[in-house]
């Protein structure tokens, strides 16, 4: 019976933490939203022409952060954010296939007909890394609210088996993730408010894939699929 009970104060303990958690993310000024620059026309998946039989090919990432490749082979080699690279190449496959253009294959399948290579690099823009600076140097006297600047360029190229390639360079090159009242937030484009229920790294990156990411790969994809049809 006491080990029972002592589970049971376990167990509300452990519920009590993660409301704590909640509920120091709904009073406390973290950012809530992510948006775009004004210039940025967003794309959906179902904006493409679906191809009757879509191409099947192999996919290669290459991702650079704050200057640094980040590499998966060989393993002694790997920084300890490679699964943010990984990560990446899970997103591009699927990502790629919701626009109805293509099967990521392995790279020995036989019936590959090409090779996509996705090549990103990515970095926290300098005002949000001054921002940042500051508040550190000065925790009680500078604002909490910061929006976070992050620049990101791509370049997607597809070599297909009969030696046709193209090339795409997607056009945004900047995402905001801040809050509801921020003045860039009142001139951007199609904020989305996220969901998740606390606040660390890990959300940044999460919606850094969901949508910076996305956006740019569709972006690649529209630009090369006329040629493709």
């Amino acid at each position: 019976m006491q080990i029972k009970n002592t589970f049971v104060a376990m167990l509300l303990a452990a519920a009590a933490l993660g409301l704590s958690a909640c509920a120091s993310y709904d009073h406390k000024d973290y950012p809530r939203e992510s948006w775009f620059a004004p210039s940025t026309q967003v794309i959906s998946a179902d904006q493409f022409k679906k191809l009757e039989t879509p191409l099947k090919v192999a996919l290669v990432v290459n991702y650079t952060w704050e200057g640094r490749p980040i590499v998966q082979e060989p393993f002694e080699e790997r920084p300890a954010d490679w699964r943010e690279q990984y990560g990446l190449e899970l997103a591009a496959a699927r990502y790629l296939e919701e626009t109805g253009n293509f099967i990521i294959v392995d790279p020995d399948d036989k019936e590959k007909q090409g090779v996509i290579s996705i090549d990103v690099t990515r970095q926290m823009d300098e005002k949000t890394k001054a921002a940042l600076a500051s508040k550190k140097a000065n925790q009680n006297e500078y604002p909490e609210k910061i929006v976070y600047e992050y620049d990101m360029t791509m370049k997607m190229e597809l070599s297909l088996t009969d030696g046709k390639k193209f090339e795409a360079i997607p056009k945004t090159d900047h995402m905001f993730i801040g809050h509801e009242e921020s003045e860039e937030r009142k001139v951007g484009v199609n904020p989305k408010r996220f969901t998740f229920s606390y606040f660390n790294n890990m959300d940044f990156q999460t919606e850094f894939v969901r949508r910076f990411y996305k956006q740019m790969i569709f972006e690649g994809v529209q630009q090369i699929e006329n040629e493709l049809q």
